[in-house]
Formats: C-alpha cells, structure tokens, sequence
C-alpha cells in the first residue's frame, strides 16, 4: 500500500489554498497530490507529473475519487521532471495557464515500484535486475552487473550507495559474474550479504545490499542529475509567493536541495521556510519504515 511520507507537515508547511495552481513533480500514487487537490478545490488546478507511465494513473484515479463539484481540473503529464521547461511551455500553448503556487516533489521510490516484483527495485522477490522508473530508460540493472567494470561498479557503489565495502562488493560481483550470469535481484543481493559477512559486519535494521541496490537505481535513473536540472529550471516558472518543496531519502539529494535553497536565498529570490529539514516522527516510522531517511525542505520565492 502507497502510504505517503511527511503528508500533514507537507500540507502544513506548503499551505494549498483554494483556487491555487499546485505542481506535483513525482505524482506516484498520489499520496500527496490527493491532500492537495482537497485544499485547492474546484476553482484550484493540479499538474500531475510522473516518468513512470503506469504510475500516474493511480494518481489521477485517487484524485478522481474526489467528487466533481470539490475536484480541481487535473492535467497529468507522463515526462520526467528534468524537462520541467518543456513540459510548461507546452502546457502553455495549449491552455491559459499562471505560473505555479507550489511545486512538489517526493524523490523516494514509489510503494508502487517497490512491491512490483517485474519491476527489480527491490530483493524481498527474487525478480530479473532492472530498476528502469521508465521504460524510456534502455539500461537495465543487469547491464550495468554484468557488463561494468570493477572500478566503474565500485565508483557507482560508494558515490550513490555510500557504502564503505564498495570495492569488495564490486570485486565479488566481478568475480561471480565470470561464474554465472547474475540477472536475478535476489543473486546480486545473496553476493553482497556475502561479502558483509565475510568482513564480519552482521546488519539489524537495513539489509546489506540495500546501499548496492539503492546506488544501481539512482544511477540507471540518473536521479542526481535529473534533480540538478530541475533545481535550475524552477525559478524561470515561479513568482512572488511561489512554494517549492522537496523530499529527498538520500544525503546527496539532500545536500544539492540545501544548497539550491541556500543559494536562492543568498540571491535575494526568497526565502527557506525550514531551517532544518523537516523529519518523521517516531510514530510515522513505526507505521511506515519506509520514511526513516526522509527529510523535507521548503522555500518560497519572494
């Protein structure tokens, strides 16, 4: 079940008002879009976005579930928030549109792709190593196992996995690989295991192949990157009064979010809305692990 993350402190903080124009740059499940579309009402509108064709489908069906004199007017585009210039100026031309109220995004991996064994995003089902949000990606997990180099595999371990056995772990994949092919999410997370324990390292609360598999996805996704360009873009589409706010599940989404907001600021644009990012509480890990690495951070333009 989608279960969205930091949901009443996003609300709180972002504060949709009736009749606001709300983008949602990773609509998902629609968690978030669905709290959104309640507070601005039929006289709001919502842009949903999502690189996965599959997935905004279930956003537009959760917020179609709201009835049609308190529903706003929904536009869903399949793209990737990278091309956040492409897709405005194409919503442009084709209807009278304002510039935004707020722009959101939840950058954690949708409950959607997790529990979608075809998908390899995650080991709990032994599925085929592919990791891809879109099919419009051509390279799969198992391209990059199978045919990277050990430098390369190490380098894609310890800058987006941040794990500290990064070379061990590209050294056995290296190793099993000339044995047997590794297509499967379950062999590449049985490698990893083994490596942790032969370094004497027994986890508790994160599997150990949790930082490989979580490095391999943003890497194949270009996340990092797609992140970075929308940063840029954002402030040509916002005005006076324009929210931003970001989730991010990883250090480095976290820093590049930070310091964009940080920069923002020091250039007179607006101002940060939270001084320290924004985190679940005890009660919502409890209820929802998923959340334990979420940070929230706002900002508006002034």
């Amino acid at each position: 079940m989608h279960i969205p993350v930091l949901l009443k402190e996003v609300v709180e903080i972002l504060a949709p008002k009736p009749g606001e124009f709300v983008v949602d740059l990773t609509a998902g499940g629609g968690g978030h879009a669905f709290e959104f579309a309640k507070k601005i009402g039929k006289s709001g509108k919502i842009l949903l976005i999502d690189w996965d064709e599959k997935v905004i489908s279930e956003a537009e069906k959760k917020i179609f579930s709201i009835p049609e004199n308190e529903r706003p007017e929904v536009i869903l585009c399949i793209s990737n928030f990278a091309r956040l210039d492409e897709i405005m100026n194409e919503i442009e031309k084709k209807e009278k549109i304002r510039k935004p109220d707020i722009f959101f995004a939840d950058l954690g991996i949708s409950s959607f792709h997790l529990d979608d064994p075809s998908r390899g995003f995650s080991f709990r089902f032994d599925s085929p190593l592919d990791m891809r949000i879109s099919s419009e990606i051509k390279l799969k997990a198992k391209d990059v196992v199978m045919n990277f180099s050990e430098k390369e595999l190490a380098e894609i371990i310890e800058k987006y996995g941040e794990d500290r056995l990064a070379r061990k772990i590209a050294k056995e994949i290296v190793k099993q690989r000339k044995i047997k092919e590794i297509s499967t999410t379950k062999q590449l997370a049985e490698i990893v295991e083994r490596v942790y324990k032969r370094a004497g390292i027994f986890y508790t609360k994160i599997h150990p192949a949790t930082r490989t598999f979580q490095a391999l996805r943003i890497y194949i996704n270009r996340e990092i990157e797609n992140l970075g360009k929308l940063l840029e873009k954002i402030p040509d589409f916002s005005k006076s009064g324009t929210r931003v706010g970001i989730i991010s599940f990883h250090s480095l989404e976290d820093r590049l979010v930070k310091n964009k907001f940080k920069e923002w600021e020091k250039l007179g644009m607006g101002k940060i809305l939270t001084r320290k990012p924004v985190v679940p509480s005890e009660e919502e890990i409890i209820l929802n692990p998923r959340s334990r690495s979420a940070k929230f951070r706002a900002f508006v333009f002034l």
